[in-house]
Parts: structure tokens; sequence; C-alpha cells
């Protein structure tokens, strides 16, 4: 369950500079990777203003790339607007350079609400989140914040944003009284963490693979250089459904007709289409059922998918668009409706009456980018008007909560789907691709965006660098998923006298890595995974053959993203071939901080 109570950055004054790890974050605003991470300080509470900002704790971490920032606010505020919160940051440990500000000599000014800032070397010059690559998670309304700015950044006259090893930053609360936390310093961890590269391609044929884009204002039927783009995009992507965003003036039948142009129809196979909301396209290979647009006013289409003869369910598809921007009535009444058509689903009579345990997907350009609660309701089924939408009901059919993925681009640990350099506010998670983990198990997944992408992976793919921003605003999120309750996918243990036995990883507990051990008595092909108590799939590690003998495979802790994973309980899965047969093991395993 994701934690949107949010905490990250600046407080009480330190002399010396804090102790620096090397810690990889992921700007997604998830926060489990910071569990690595000491604060820096802790700001006293109950020195808030009249806004209620009251900073908590401050993070500081880097990589070989970037200076990552966290900090609490206390009070529950918008990332990008409505709020004055403003970072001081000096990279040069000189009090007597910069813009003075509470002891020290700040290089950077930026404030967050104002979306802005002033770079102090060289002179004075007003710059932009591009020009030191800022990055802010999460987009929506928060508690606490991460911040990411580029180690390499030159915003302005050929001057460096950090010329040395140390910077010291101040946290404000510019509203008349408002809370100050810092200074804090921090020095830089020296060393590289390479990001991992995704693979592009399913891990296995049978997964059935979802995508959703936001075109750009019938951008499919642009032509020209933007129709290359997506040609390419397209063939990497391969879907098997395609939700497609903003198709204002054509209809679902054009839309199926381009994308057979990129991705032609093998024997027996078709594009299935349709549109109920004037927006929202859903194109699948899989044949469309039944249809339903859930609100007359909204972007929102419900589709009932054929998963074919060897599946013994359907799969239920809720295509979405909501409205951008300051509309937060609008978004909030959309995810109410969401919610009760899902409740009426799950309920016997209705609009529609599914077979309890089929599985249901979300996905689609949400704009999430205002307060929290619309996201908080999709997850936990709180409705806010229930005069209008009915009760509260939990989504999945455990009860639990709707389950996002959070992805990230293929060579970058970053999580935003857009990011126009043009535009003042920040790099967003907009699209989203939410799911009933309770009948779905996710498998590989990523954000299509190709400017982040490594020239190797590129070249691999087919792609071009600017393919992203050719083909659209918005990068494409792409998401596999095998059926069945993904606590299915975690075996029991071998049987007695196995000739392929999953011994004790060593150490255990462990933190923040540990190592695999098995043992064959003949040659064989092994299988290594990860899984969560709740049997989701945290990390594939890979197949390949193995001699007789006792070997190991290192864990580094880590998820398919790059991020840390969380304190818990863990399964390691071994699935054996070879001549004397199949043998699949499970063996738990501890991570502690």
């Amino acid at each position: 369950m994701p934690r949107f109570t949010l905490a990250l950055l600046l407080a009480a004054c330190t002399a010396s500079p804090a102790a620096a790890d090397l810690v990889p974050i992921a700007i997604d605003g998830w926060f489990d990777d910071w569990a690595a991470v000491a604060p820096l300080s802790t700001d006293p509470a109950g020195d808030d203003g009249a806004t209620g900002i009251d900073f908590g704790r401050l993070w500081a971490a880097n990589d070989q790339d970037w200076l990552f920032l966290g900090f609490e606010t206390g009070a529950d505020v918008q990332p990008d607007e409505q709020q004055d919160i403003r970072l001081y940051l000096d990279t040069d440990l000189n009090a007597a350079t910069g813009f003075a500000y509470g002891g020290i000599g700040a290089e950077l000014v930026w404030n967050l609400g104002q979306r802005s800032g002033t770079f102090y070397r060289g002179g004075a010059t007003a710059i932009d989140h591009p020009d030191i690559g800022l990055q802010v998670g999460p987009t929506v309304s928060s508690t606490r914040f991460e911040l990411a700015l580029r180690r390499d950044a030159v915003p302005a006259n050929g001057q460096v944003l950090f010329p040395g090893g140390s910077v010291r930053f101040i946290l404000r609360d510019g509203a008349s009284g408002g809370d100050v936390a810092g200074p804090a310093t921090y020095s830089f961890a020296a060393g590289s963490e390479p990001v991992p590269s995704l693979d592009l391609g399913r891990a296995d044929p049978g997964h059935l693979r979802l995508a959703a884009w936001n075109v750009q204002n019938d951008g499919l039927f642009a032509g020209g250089s933007a129709e290359t783009a997506q040609g390419r995009l397209l063939q990497v992507m391969d879907p098997d459904v395609l939700v497609v965003c903003e198709v204002w003036d054509h209809s679902a039948a054009e839309v199926a007709a381009v994308i057979e142009q990129h991705l032609p129809s093998g024997p027996g196979q078709e594009w299935h289409a349709v549109m109920r909301d004037g927006g929202n396209v859903v194109c699948s290979r899989l044949p469309i059922l039944q249809s339903w647009r859930i609100t007359p006013t909204y972007r929102n289409t419900a589709v009932l998918l054929d998963l074919g003869p060897g599946a013994d369910t359907d799969l239920l598809l809720v295509a979405s668009h909501w409205r951008c921007c300051t509309a937060d009535a609008d978004r909030q009444n959309e995810a109410d409706a969401v919610v009760a058509f899902l409740r009426d689903a799950k309920t016997a009579g209705g609009t529609i009456t599914l077979p309890a345990g089929t599985p249901m997907v979300m996905a689609g350009d949400l704009n999430l980018v205002g307060w929290q609660q619309q996201l908080q309701t999709l997850l936990s089924g709180d409705i806010q008007d229930e005069g209008t939408y009915g009760p509260d009901a939990a989504v999945d059919w455990d009860g639990g909560a709707f389950t996002p993925v959070v992805s990230r681009h293929p060579d970058q640990r970053s999580a935003y789907t857009w990011f126009a350099t043009y535009s003042s506010f920040y790099p967003g998670m907009l699209d989203w691709i939410l799911y009933t983990d309770s009948a779905l198990t996710l498998r590989n997944h990523y954000v299509l965006e190709t400017r982040t992408m490594t020239a190797a992976t590129l070249a691999a793919s087919g792609l071009q660098a600017y393919d992203t921003t050719d083909a659209s605003d918005h990068a494409a999120r792409v998401a596999d998923f095998s059926l069945g309750s993904p606590l299915s996918a975690v075996p029991g243990p071998a049987p007695a006298g196995a000739w392929a036995r999953l011994l004790p990883n060593a150490p255990n507990p462990f933190n923040p890595s540990t190592h695999l051990r098995f043992a064959l008595e003949g040659e064989g092909t092994v299988s290594l995974a990860v899984y969560d108590a709740r049997g989701r799939l945290v990390r594939d590690l890979g197949a390949r053959a193995y001699p007789a003998g006792e070997h190991t495979v290192a864990w580094d802790g880590r998820d398919a993203s790059g991020r840390g994973a969380a304190t818990g309980v863990y399964y390691a899965r071994m699935v054996t071939t070879g001549g004397a047969g199949t043998v699949t093991a499970t063996q738990a395993m501890t991570l502690l901080e």
C-alpha cells in the first residue's frame, strides 16, 4: 500500500557535514528507497505558521548523477502551486557568495510553489526547472516530498551548480510567520550506482501486455515525423490491449486502422476497437464483449475483454482520461464514479455483474496533479460524494486496494510520463495503470520514455532519442500481467529427496543484500525469483544452466526498477528443470533495516 504522508529535507542546525550515503533514489512519489537513508536532521514540531506547514525530517542522498533531497511538510500541500516553499541551496559552502539568507550564501534559490528560481553565480539569473534537471515527487499533494537535481547542471553564465563535494541548504515557508528548517549540510558520497536497463520485451509470450498512451490532440493522425516515431514506439510496445487518450475527431475504427498499419494482424487476428466517451479508444487484439460509458459527462469507459479459451475468466478494463489542471472537483467526481461502477460490477444486479475474482485494470491519463484525495479514492475506495455515488467500497476482491503500477524509465530512475521543457510545471506522473492484485500478477513494466534511454537501448530497440516527443507530449505506460492470484506464484517446498534443493539464503536476516543458495545432483537449468509476502513478484533473477554442485546467486535487495525493498519477509523461488524432472521450491528470508 503506498504511503502518501510524505517526509523529506532540511531542519535543525548542524555544524559538520552529515555522513554521505550513495543511494540511488527513484523519483516516483513512493519512499521505500529512502528507508536506507538516515535523516539529516529533524525540525522541531509546533513552529508552523498560518499555512500549517511544519517541516519535520530532512534527508539527502546522491548517486553519480543526482542530488536527492527529501522533506516532510506536516500539512498536505501541492508540490507545484498554492504554497510558498523555498529552497536555499549553498553549493560552495561560502556564506559570502550567493544570496544571503539564514547564515548561508545560496547559489540557488528555488520557489516550489511558483515553479521558478534564481541562480547566483556570475550574476543573478532567472532559471527554469530544466536548467537544473529538477524533478519532484509525488505529482499530487502530500505531506512528504522528494526532489532530484542534476549534479552536472550548468544553469547559467557557464557556471556549474555543484562545484564542490558538499552542499548546505535551508527550507522556508515564505508565508508570513512560516516555518524555517535548516541549515543542514551534506557531503556527496563517491562511487557509482549504474541504473539497470529494463528489458522492453515480454518475459513470457503468454503474458498479457497492456499499454496506455495519450497521443496529444489526435496525434495518431498527424502524419510526418509524428507518425514515423509512433510506428517505432508501437513496435516496441506491441500491446495486446492499448488505451489511446485524446482521440477527438476520429472514430474507433479509424484508430484501429492506424494501429493495424503499424502492427499488422497475423492469421486469425484483428484489432477490435471501441469509443464510448468521445476521447478514449480501447484497441484490443482480444474480442470486446461489452462496453459501458461510466458517466455521461466524463471520459471513463469500461470494456469487458474475452481472454480466450485458455482462460477461465474475462477481464474488465476501465479506460480513463480525467480533467486536467485545477479541476480537482471534476477529478473527484470521476474517481467516485469509477469506484461506484466497480462496486456495482462486484455486486449482483445493477449495470454489470462480474463473477468473483474477475481481474480488473484501470489505465489512462488520470491528470493527477492536484489534491491526493482523488488517488486515495481509487486506492482505498473512499468515495467522497456518497450522496451521489453511494457507499465506500474496496476495489479488489480480497477487500484490499487497487494496486498502482509504479514504473520507471528503462535507463533512468524517474517515473514521470509527461515532461515539457517549455512549461513551468515539473515533469509529472500523469498516466497510470492500476490493477487488482488478487487476480493478476504484475510482470515486466516501464515508462517508454526515449529521451532518457542509453544509446545501446535505443539501438537495440530500433528507437530514436526524440521519438517520445515527436510522437506525443506523453510517454506511454506499458505493463505485462499474468492471470491468477499472485499468491499462487509462490510454490511450496521441494519434496524430500528431490535432486535439486533450495538452501537457506545467507546471511539471513540481511540488509541490504543476500545470497540465494541451491544444490543440484545433476546438470539443470535454474530459474530464481524473489516475491514479497503477498506473492507479488519483486525481482526476476533470471535463468541459466548449472552443473551439479552447490551454487549461489546474489540478490541486492532491490526490485526490478532498482528501488530498495522495504523491511519484511520475502520468498526466494527456484524452478529447476533437467533430466531428472522439474523441481520447484521456496525459501523464506527476512530483510531488516
